[in-house]
């Protein structure tokens, strides 16, 4: 800009991009970018809308599932699935000990053993039930964890859920979400839904934020003795959180010739297809 000086005129030049950024699209912003290849580079940035949904894996139903021989079936579709959310697009499991829900399950264990022997008898008997519920549930996530951590589950995650989907007995619903999941990984081999996720690009002072790992995760179930206090938890918490890592988008401005790029081609069809995955896993949720 003329007649301002460095770097008042660049400050200028991009207040004017931005806001002609933002009159062709609502969605994005224009950033001045330095990364290890660019000093300073022209760039713009999208982010996708989760809903501000909690995307909670039960895992309850699998369990059940694996422990019926006459579910065997639906155990192998639903832990290849598992296996692939578990080993490409990284979406951690609350028996691993650094996660956050794991983090949430020990406090609550740990306020239960604090307050068991200050109530009376029948409350400290209902506290006894609860420490059972959260030591079964981590054993089996634990058990769970080790067949979705298998390689060759991913790997014949293919052949599995075809078997699956020409089988005379079989769930449509099941086989058409899992052939869709097959797709998505052939698609995007080596994607995890944390590639995209950019808190440096996205008011990156803020440090309160709902991070990524924090709102897409495997948990236990819904229908359980502890889950109304970690949900209480996790609500409280959230609440106080103005920002929500999602899914971001960035285009550089570095090349005059520059190529269209897919936007969120990924992240268009994984939330769909993480919701019709709970949608389903929730109606066996609350069997015993």
């Amino acid at each position: 800009m003329s007649g301002l000086s460095f770097p008042q005129n660049i400050y200028q030049s991009w207040q004017i991009t931005n806001e002609r950024v933002k009159a062709i699209n609502k969605k994005l912003d224009c950033i001045i970018l330095k990364d290890e290849a660019h000093e300073a580079v022209l760039a713009t940035i999208n982010q996708f809308d989760t809903g501000r949904t909690l995307y909670y894996i039960p895992v309850k139903p699998l369990w059940k599932w694996v422990s019926d021989v006459r579910q065997q079936p639906v155990a192998d579709v639903v832990t290849a699935i598992f296996a692939y959310l578990y080993q490409v697009v990284q979406i951690p499991m609350y028996s691993d000990y650094n996660t956050f829900l794991a983090d949430q399950y020990r406090y609550v264990e740990d306020m239960i053993n604090d307050e068991i022997y200050e109530d009376d008898a029948e409350e400290t008997a209902y506290k006894e039930e609860q420490l059972e519920e959260l030591s079964m549930l981590q054993n089996s996530g634990i058990k769970l964890g080790r067949l979705m951590d298998e390689k060759d589950r991913l790997e014949r995650m293919e052949d599995t859920v075809l078997n699956y989907a020409n089988a005379e007995v079989r769930d449509n619903d099941l086989a058409i979400l899992a052939i869709e999941f097959v797709q998505l990984y052939k698609a995007y081999p080596n994607r995890s839904i944390f590639d995209s996720i950019r808190p440096d690009l996205y008011y990156a002072e803020v440090n309160e934020r709902i991070k990524a790992d924090e709102y897409i995760s495997f948990y236990w179930s819904g229908d359980d003795m502890v889950i109304e206090t970690v949900m209480s938890m996790i609500d409280c918490s959230f609440q106080e959180m103005g920002i929500t890592d999602e899914p971001i988008d960035v285009v550089l401005f570095d090349n005059p010739n520059l190529i269209e790029q897919e936007c969120f081609g990924f992240e268009s069809r994984f939330f769909p297809l993480l919701d019709r995955l709970c949608t389903f896993l929730n109606q066996y949720d609350n069997y015993k």
